[in-house]
């Protein structure tokens, strides 16, 4: 078990759960945007940086044409596509598949996750420098869903906050979609079909 695995084991052992812990994190994430204290948790602007962790509303160009989306993305966020920004949205995927996705990411850049997690820069989401992972790279990660990776257009981010790298066991266990137009059930089962 990797890093992020063990750390959610250990969140779910100290707060008597998983629903427990989901809360926990749910309630250290909104308090972590509001408090200037909080490092971890940072609400930023601009485009995405590869590899780091952010969470944000969005309203899509052409919400009313689409069949669904999901209006409060939790994004990995992977090298940028011309003018829009790319990421995994993780609202997309179960549990189990994005907790050993965030693993197996910590495992591959842990060096460089490392070298960002020291000094001035541990637990500061807007301090840590990306890391060198390529949506190409991610699609082998994803295998089956790799519709969970989407594309976002910049301008229509909205309260956009970066997560340290230290806190991917916290985020992962939030629960912050907010799906438009299908059911996650339903989502799901739509791409199992392809």
């Amino acid at each position: 078990m990797a890093r992020v695995r063990q750390d959610i084991k250990e969140l779910i052992k100290e707060s008597g759960g998983r629903t427990r812990a989901k809360r926990a994190a749910e309630s250290w994430y909104e308090n972590g945007k509001k408090t200037a204290a909080e490092k971890s948790v940072q609400t930023t602007g601009g485009r995405f940086q590869p590899g780091k962790v952010y969470v944000f509303r969005y309203n899509p160009k052409y919400a009313a044409e689409l069949p669904w989306y999901d209006a409060n993305p939790v994004v990995l966020a992977l090298d940028p596509d011309g003018n829009n920004d790319v990421g995994i949205n993780l609202n997309l995927l179960p549990s189990d598949v994005k907790e050993r996705l965030l693993d197996r990411i910590y495992n591959a850049y842990e060096s460089e996750i490392k070298r960002e997690s020291v000094g001035g820069k541990k637990n500061d989401a807007r301090r840590q420098s990306q890391l060198s992972i390529r949506w190409e790279e991610a699609k082998g990660f994803l295998a089956t869903y790799k519709f969970a990776i989407r594309q976002y257009i910049p301008g229509r981010k909205i309260g956009q906050a970066v997560v340290s790298y230290e806190n991917w066991s916290k985020i992962v266990l939030c629960d912050f979609a907010d799906l438009n137009g299908t059911t996650y059930i339903q989502l799901v089962n739509e791409f199992r079909n392809k």
